[in-house]
């Protein structure tokens, strides 16, 4: 009888700490931070450059620096995997002096960026690295204002975005992480349109310019564990 109890209540303790270890290979948390990056969008510059008509040696080069803010939730669906809705958004702006030198143009946009990521994980002592990307539907909204005649129009392209990350958390403490990572994107944001849904033409060619973009990125944060 008491051999029976022994082996009952090791079966117990075995099918406990199975539990507790599948439920340490899984978890739900939350990252947010920002980041900092390079992109490369070669219409929408053009186009700009073509409306703003910039001083001799003013005009925009294609790449330029960003500004990306991220949150996303993620689920560890077990040791070597994880899924991860991220939504993000690039922050940039402009300001030109005309030709004239006198005449002023001001351009700024923000493309919305919600993404669906699976990673792969490689656990360590008090960190964990994870390597994967995804894709999502992207809207970006442009901006563009013309003080000196106090014209200003919103304009929007949407497209599929496609993206690739590696990223490294780093073990504070059993609920909270550093974050640090790299990513590449590319956008594929389409042609530029108004609020009624028209094309805008570019001058001269008479071409609809688009926002499609590749950039590449630093971004830094944390993971909050809630489970």
């Amino acid at each position: 009888m008491l051999r029976l109890i022994f082996v009952a209540l090791v079966s117990v303790l075995c099918g406990f700490t199975a539990s507790s270890q599948s439920r340490m290979e899984r978890f739900f948390g939350v990252a947010a931070g920002m980041g900092v990056g390079s992109h490369s969008a070669p219409s929408l510059i053009d186009y700009i450059n073509t409306v703003a008509q910039p001083l001799p040696g003013q005009q925009l080069d294609e790449f330029s620096s960003d500004v990306e803010f991220f949150v996303a939730p993620e689920w560890q669906m077990d040791v070597r995997w994880s899924l991860a809705l991220e939504y993000s958004a690039m922050v940039k702006s402009y300001a030109l002096a005309g030709r004239s030198g006198v005449s002023r143009s001001e351009f700024s946009y923000v493309v919305h960026m919600p993404t669906i990521l699976l990673h792969r994980l490689v656990p360590g002592e008090g960190y964990r690295l994870k390597f994967g990307g995804g894709a999502g539907y992207h809207v970006g909204q442009l901006e563009q204002y013309f003080p000196d005649v106090g014209s200003r129009e919103n304009l929007t392209a949407k497209g599929i975005g496609i993206k690739l990350e590696a990223v490294g958390h780093t073990m504070f403490d059993e609920s909270f992480y550093g974050l640090v990572g790299v990513d590449l994107r590319w956008d594929f944001l389409g042609v530029i349109r108004r609020s009624d849904g028209s094309e805008v033409k570019e001058r001269g060619t008479n071409t609809p310019p688009k926002m499609s973009f590749f950039s590449i990125g630093l971004k830094l944060g944390f993971v909050i564990r809630l489970l």
